[in-house]
C-alpha cells in the first residue's frame, strides 16, 4: 500500500503526464470493455432457459424448413432427444382492438415448444395437447413485453380476447420476463395445429424450423448421426414421393450458436481489431514511462546506492504503472458506457439479443483485469530498465552527454515502430472493408430505385378466402395510387427487392425431364402487377410484359429472367415454354400444356435479394385469384416526399378499407440500403478503431520525436553554433519519423498480409491482398507521420544555441 500511496504522490507531481498517460490508455480500454460488452450479450450470456446447453437447433447447408409431421415424426423416434419442437417465420400480423389495428410480430410454436425450453408461464398456463388440433387452436401467449405495454400487467388479460388477422384468439397465458422466443421482437405465440383425420395436412406446408432438447449425456453429434440414420427410415411417411437427398444433410448445433449466426464472426473480428489498438495504447504509455524514467535515473542511482533492491525499485515503478491503468480503466469504463449506445445504433437492425445488452457484472471483471496486465504490461519494460542502474555512471554524470547514446532511444523506437505496424494492421482491415462496400454500392441492381416510396398495406391472412378478394382490393386501391398527385407509377409485388429471401418457386421446366429421386429446380417468385416492371425501370429482353388481360389467370403467363432463359434453353426462344409448379416437389409434374404456366417474357437479370448475390432464377407471375395473398408492398414512383406519399397512400388505404394499417413506409433506396447494413456497420466500426489506432500511434511518433529533441538539444544548439543551417536540424528530425513509419509500415503490411485472410468472406469484389489498399495505406502512415513529427522538428530548428549551451 505504501508503493501505491508514494506512486499518486509521484503521479500528482507530473500531471501533464499522468492526464495523457490516462486518456490514452482509457481509448484502449474503453474500446475493448464496450466491444466486450457485445460479446458478453450476444455471445457468452446464456439463453434465459433451464440447463440451455441441451438445447438444440436442427438445420441444414440446404434447407432449414422442414413440415410439422416431419418435426413430430423426428421426436418420436429420436433417442438422443428429451423432445423435439418447431416454430414458424416471424411474420407480422394484424391485432384489432376496438376501432384501432396494428401490425405486431408474431410466431407459430408447436404445442410442446415451451416445455421444450423448460420455461414456466409469469401468468395463466402454455399450451397443451388438446391446442394442437384445429378448431381448438384459437389460443395465443403473449410476450411478457406485450402484456406489460397493452394490458398494464393485469392478471385480468387473461381470458380476454384479441382479434389477430381477423381470428378471435383467447389469451391463456404470458411469458416469463427476459424470454424473447422465438424471435427478439416476437410479441406472441399462436399454436401450430393438425387437420384431425387429414393425411395430406401434416407434410404439406414446409415452414417450421427445428428446435429440441438433448437428454442427459447426449451431445449434438450423437444426435445429429442419429437425425441422420432416421432420415432414410422416415422418409417414406410422405404421402408422396420425396427427393432421397431431401434433408440429407441435418445438422444438429447449439441452439446459442443457432441464435448467433453470422454475428460472432463479425464480433471477433471487432473485438481482435480493438485488442491491437489496446496494445498500440500500452507501446505509447510504455514510451512515455521510458522518457519518465530518463529524467528519473539520478533519483534511481541514489535509491539504489542507499540499499535499495532492484526487485524494490521494480515494485515501485510496477506500483505507478498499475495505479495509472487503474485509473484509466475507471475512466475507459465511463468511455464505454457513453459509446455503447452509439455503438449498438452502428449495428444491424437484426442483430440477435441487443435486448440484454449492458454493462454487466462480467464487464467490468474483463475491464478490471484488463486494466491490471495492462498497467504490468506497459510498466515493465521501463521497470526491468530502470531496475538495475548504473549507479556511478549516474551518480557521476552532472549532464547529459553530447550525442547520447545509441541504446538511449532503442527501446522506443522500436516500441514506435510496433505502434506503426499494428496501426497499419488495423486501417488496412479497414480500407479492404471500405473498398469492399465502395465496389458494393457501385453493383448496379437491376433496377431504378430513386423517387420511389414503399409501404406494406396488410389484410387481415383469411381475407383471402374468398377467391378473388383480395385481388380485387388491390387492383381498387392500384387505381387510387394512379390518381394521386405527383405519381408517375403505382405498382404492387408482394416482396419488395432487397428486402430479405422472396418466396420460393419450385419448378419443372418444358425440356428438362426430373428423375424422382432428385429435387425440382427453385427459383425466386414473385408476385407483381402489371405495371411493376415499368415502376422500376426494368428492362424487357424479350417477348411481352404483363397486361390486364392477364389478371383473370386464363393466360397463365409468367415472366422469367434472362439468367433462368439461357440456363434452361440457350441458343432457343424462351418465349412460348412452359415451366410447372411442383407443389412440395411430390413427383415430377405430369406436363399438360394446356394447364401449365407460358413465359410470355424475359427480363434483364435483377438482384432481387442482394447486391452481393449472384444472379439466381427469378419468376414473376401476376396478381390473380390463385396467386393473390393478404400481404402486398406498394411501390410508388413520385415526387411527393416520404410524409407526403405516405399520407396520400394511408388515404387511398382507408377509402377502401379504414381498418388495413399501412407500415414500413420508406423509400426503396432505404430499402436497398438496410440490405447492405451488416457491410456497412462493420466498415464504420473498423474505420473508427483504425482511425483511434492512427491517432495512438501517432501521438507515439510524436512524443518520441519531442522527446529525442529535449534529449539532443545540446547537440542541436553545438550544431547550429558550428554553421547547420535550421533547415538540415528540420530536415534530419523528419527523416528519422519518416525511417520509423517505412520501418513500421513494412511490417505492419506484412502483418496485415496474413491477418486480413480472415477478412476474406466479408469482402466483395476486393482481395485480402488489394494493391490499392496495401499502397494507399503506407503513403497514409508516411504522411501523417511526417505530420506528427513536424512540430517538434520546428521546435528543434528554433533552438537558441546560446540558451541551449547555457542552459547545461
Amino acid at each position: 500500500m505504501a508503493d501505491f500511496k508514494f506512486a499518486f504522490r509521484q503521479l500528482r507531481r507530473s500531471p501533464a503526464f499522468a492526464v495523457t498517460a490516462v486518456l490514452t490508455l482509457a481509448l484502449g480500454i474503453g474500446a475493448n470493455t464496450a466491444i466486450f460488452s457485445l460479446v458478453d450479450s450476444i455471445l457468452l450470456r446464456p439463453l434465459p432457459f433451464a440447463q440451455q446447453d441441451r438445447l438444440i437447433r436442427i438445420t441444414g447447408d440446404e434447407l432449414s424448413y422442414f413440415p410439422k409431421g416431419w418435426i413430430r415424426a423426428l421426436g418420436e423416434h429420436a433417442t438422443a432427444l428429451e423432445s423435439l419442437s418447431g416454430f414458424g417465420a416471424d411474420t407480422e400480423f394484424n391485432i384489432a382492438q376496438a376501432d384501432t389495428s396494428d401490425r405486431v410480430f408474431g410466431a407459430q410454436m408447436m404445442v410442446n415448444g415451451f416445455d421444450t425450453l423448460g420455461i414456466h408461464p409469469a401468468i395463466g398456463r402454455f399450451f397443451t395437447a388438446d391446442d394442437a388440433v384445429t378448431g381448438h387452436d384459437q389460443e395465443v401467449v403473449l410476450s411478457y413485453g406485450y402484456w406489460r405495454q397493452h394490458f398494464a400487467a393485469s392478471p385480468a388479460a387473461v381470458g380476454t380476447t384479441l382479434r389477430i388477422d381477423g381470428v378471435p384468439r383467447r389469451i391463456i397465458g404470458v411469458m416469463p420476463a427476459g424470454v424473447h422466443f422465438p424471435y427478439a421482437d416476437t410479441q406472441f405465440v399462436i399454436p401450430v395445429a393438425f387437420k384431425g383425420g387429414d393425411a395430406i395436412d401434416p407434410w404439406n406446408n414446409f415452414s417450421l424450423l427445428a428446435f429440441g432438447r438433448l437428454k442427459n449425456g447426449a451431445t449434438p453429434l450423437q444426435a445429429q448421426a442419429e437425425m441422420r440414420r432416421l432420415h432414410n427410415v422416415l422418409l417414406p411417411l410422405f404421402p408422396w414421393r420425396m427427393p432421397d437427398l431431401w434433408a440429407g444433410d441435418m445438422t444438429v448445433v447449439p441452439l446459442l450458436e443457432a441464435e448467433v449466426g453470422a454475428t460472432r464472426p463479425r464480433l471477433l473480428l471487432l473485438f481482435g481489431a480493438v485488442g491491437l489498438i489496446l496494445l498500440i495504447a500500452c507501446a505509447n504509455v510504455a514510451n512515455l514511462m521510458l522518457a519518465r524514467a530518463a529524467g528519473r535515473e539520478r533519483e534511481m542511482a541514489i535509491r539504489g546506492a542507499l540499499g535499495a533492491s532492484g526487485w524494490r525499485l521494480m515494485r515501485q515503478l510496477l506500483a505507478e504503472s498499475v495505479l495509472l491503468a487503474v485509473l484509466a480503466g475507471a475512466a475507459g469504463v465511463i468511455v464505454a458506457a457513453a459509446g455503447l449506445r452509439a455503438l449498438v445504433s452502428l449495428l444491424p437492425a437484426d442483430t440477435p439479443r441487443l435486448a440484454g445488452l449492458g454493462l454487466h457484472w462480467p464487464v467490468f471483471l474483463f475491464a478490471a483485469a484488463v486494466s491490471v496486465l495492462t498497467g504490468l504490461l506497459f510498466g515493465l519494460i521501463p521497470a526491468l530498465r530502470m531496475a538495475s542502474p548504473n549507479l556511478q555512471g549516474t551518480l557521476r554524470s552532472g549532464s547529459r552527454s553530447v550525442a547520447g547514446h545509441a541504446s538511449q532511444f532503442r527501446t522506443s523506437m522500436l516500441l514506435v515502430v510496433g505502434q506503426i505496424g499494428l496501426s497499419v494492421v488495423v486501417i488496412t482491415a479497414a480500407g479492404l472493408m471500405l473498398h469492399s462496400l465502395y465496389r458494393l454500392s457501385q453493383v448496379d441492381p437491376g433496377f431504378r430505385a430513386d423517387r420511389i416510396v414503399t409501404a406494406e398495406v396488410s389484410l387481415d391472412a383469411g381475407a383471402c378466402k374468398e377467391k378473388g378478394r383480395c385481388q380485387e382490393f388491390f387492383a381498387t386501391l392500384t387505381d387510387a395510387l394512379r390518381g394521386i398527385p405527383g405519381t408517375g407509377s403505382a405498382s404492387l409485388a408482394n416482396a419488395l427487392p432487397m428486402s430479405g429471401p422472396s418466396g420460393s418457386y419450385v419448378y419443372d421446366a418444358e425440356g428438362h425431364p426430373r428423375d424422382p429421386h432428385e429435387g425440382a429446380a427453385l427459383a425466386t417468385g414473385r408476385v407483381v402487377t402489371p405495371s411493376y416492371f415499368d415502376t422500376l425501370g426494368m428492362h424487357l429482353l424479350e417477348g411481352r410484359l404483363f397486361s390486364e388481360q392477364d389478371a383473370s389467370g386464363a393466360s397463365r403467363a409468367v415472366i422469367i429472367n434472362q439468367h433462368m432463359a439461357a440456363r434452361l434453353w440457350p441458343q432457343q426462344n424462351p418465349i412460348g415454354k412452359h415451366i410447372i409448379e411442383v407443389a412440395d416437389e411430390k413427383v415430377p409434374a405430369v406436363w399438360s400444356v394446356n394447364d401449365a404456366p407460358v413465359i410470355v417474357g424475359v427480363a434483364a437479370n435483377t438482384h432481387e435479394d442482394s447486391l452481393a448475390g449472384r444472379f439466381g432464377d427469378e419468376v414473376w407471375l401476376p396478381l390473380t385469384p390463385a396467386t393473390e395473398a393478404p400481404v402486398m408492398y406498394v411501390l410508388l414512383r413520385t415526387r411527393l416526399t416520404t410524409p407526403e406519399a405516405a399520407a396520400a397512400i394511408r388515404r387511398a388505404v382507408a377509402g377502401i378499407d379504414p381498418f388495413a394499417p399501412v407500415t414500413r413506409v420508406r423509400t426503396l433506396n432505404e430499402v436497398i440500403s438496410a440490405s447492405v447494413s451488416a457491410p456497412r456497420s462493420l466498415t464504420i466500426l473498423l474505420l473508427c478503431f483504425g482511425s483511434l489506432a492512427v491517432l495512438i500511434g501517432l501521438i507515439g511518433v510524436y512524443s518520441l520525436i519531442a522527446y529525442i529533441v529535449s534529449w539532443r538539444t545540446r547537440e542541436i544548439g553545438i550544431r547550429l553554433a558550428l554553421g547547420a543551417r535550421r533547415w538540415q536540424i528540420v530536415k534530419a528530425i523528419m527523416r528519422q519519423s519518416v525511417l520509423l513509419a517505412l520501418t513500421g509500415s513494412v511490417v505492419g503490411l506484412a502483418a496485415a498480409a496474413a491477418a486480413t485472410r480472415l477478412l476474406e468472406r466479408f469482402l466483395y469484389g476486393v482481395s485480402a491482398l488489394d494493391p490499392v489498399t496495401y499502397c494507399l495505406v503506407p503513403v497514409l502512415m508516411l504522411a501523417l507521420a511526417m505530420l506528427a513529427a513536424w512540430i517538434p522538428a520546428r521546435r528543434a530548428a528554433a533552438v537558441d544555441p546560446v540558451d541551449a549551451l547555457r542552459s547545461e
